[in-house]
């Protein structure tokens, strides 16, 4: 068994997610020791977001990778601290980074993840995983999802299919048939993000996300122009998909504004579709499910907001929804504890992408290592 922390910051740039686990290479070797988030300074957030928006300098660029970096080590230290654990016991750390563009189509194949490794190395002193979806784009693959890997080691069960449902900036799902005999995985849509970018603007920046789904109660949803965005081309596209602010960003989020505004003059009703366009993407996205799940695991920010929480249940009956958390990892941890899992499976040599979720021609080992050699040193 090896202690391992994983890292990430998710698509709301809101935070660092940091956990520390142990990990071994037996289905149930994992065991959550300490988890944390830490919150990215508001300014700091605001040019990450501003990234996907707008061009941006190469210094710009490079000052926003280090400053990530030095949030990263320092979430590390933190979760290690927590732990009351020393860094000298530790192998490694999983990064996946700040994504602030992805780009899967044929023409680009790339995806930029801000969080300088050797900067999280110089913290730490600890050997760095990072850059884990280029790998996957070299073999055609989509880069994402990557959590499918680690949802079937985590949540698979014998007997019965499953659902791993994650909405954080957008949503990913990983539908795994009894015993993940067969699997798919792919992102069905926005998940957070385009709520966020609605109370965000309302707000004049004030609030960041609607608490409690405050906003969403408050409003209502307009359902000619909802029915308008279920159309989009996107939510038919068959897997393997993934998505991201290059297309659910700020151009898809003011042409919803201005429609929704057109028939009514409450802000709110701008919030209130936006959510319901999140619910009713990942109902219809169960029809690519290779056998009806009886079971959803949600985690993920959007689980805590009960205007996504309470229709989900009902559009996605008979099947039952829960929480990661009733089966042993809490879902405000699960990606940290994934890309620890994924760093364990880098310095193990142990392929981790998998090419029915990402559309990659062969599985291969994913991440790169910072600095270079620094587990034969170990």
């Amino acid at each position: 068994m090896e202690l391992w922390i994983g890292l990430i910051s998710g698509t709301s740039a809101d935070g660092v997610d940091a956990a520390l686990v142990r990990v071994g290479p037996g289905s149930g070797e994992l065991e959550l020791l300490a988890h944390r988030s830490d919150p990215l300074p508001r300014a700091l957030s605001e040019r990450i977001r501003a990234l996907a928006a707008e061009p941006v300098g190469l210094r710009e660029l490079l000052l926003i990778d280090r400053e990530i970096g030095e949030r990263f080590g320092a979430a590390a230290l933190s979760v290690l601290d927590q732990a009351e654990i020393a860094p000298a016991r530790v192998s490694g750390i999983g990064s996946h980074g700040q994504t602030v563009a992805h780009h899967p189509e044929s023409e680009v194949q790339g995806s930029l993840q801000l969080g300088s490794a050797a900067v999280i190395h110089a913290a730490t002193g600890l050997p760095v995983v990072s850059d884990f979806r280029s790998a996957d784009l070299a073999e055609g693959g989509q880069g994402a999802p990557l959590t499918p890997f680690v949802h079937r080691r985590l949540f698979a069960a014998p007997g019965e299919a499953r659902a791993v449902l994650n909405i954080g900036g957008f949503t990913n799902v990983t539908f795994m048939a009894a015993g993940a005999s067969e699997l798919v995985a792919f992102d069905p849509g926005p998940g957070n993000a385009l709520i966020d970018r609605a109370v965000r603007f309302e707000s004049g920046g004030r609030e960041a996300f609607d608490r409690d789904g405050a906003r969403a109660r408050a409003g209502r949803v307009r359902e000619r122009v909802l029915k308008g965005l279920l159309a989009d081309p996107y939510f038919d596209l068959a897997p393997p998909k993934s998505t991201g602010h290059e297309y659910f960003g700020a151009a898809f989020f003011a042409r919803v504004r201005e429609q929704i505004l057109d028939e009514s003059d409450d802000p709110n009703d701008v919030v209130a579709t936006l959510t319901r366009l999140t619910v009713e993407s990942v109902a219809a996205c169960a029809r690519f499910a290779p056998e009806p799940p009886a079971r959803w695991l949600l985690c993920g920010g959007g689980a805590h907001n009960p205007m996504l929480v309470e229709p989900l249940r009902d559009r996605l009956a008979p099947a039952r929804l829960e929480t990661t958390d009733d089966h042993g990892v809490p879902g405000d941890a699960l990606e940290a504890v994934g890309f620890a899992l994924l760093g364990w499976a880098a310095r193990h040599g142990i392929d981790s992408n998998l090419p029915e979720a990402t559309g990659a021609r062969r599985r291969v080992v994913l991440g790169s290592l910072s600095p270079p050699a620094a587990f034969d040193r170990r």
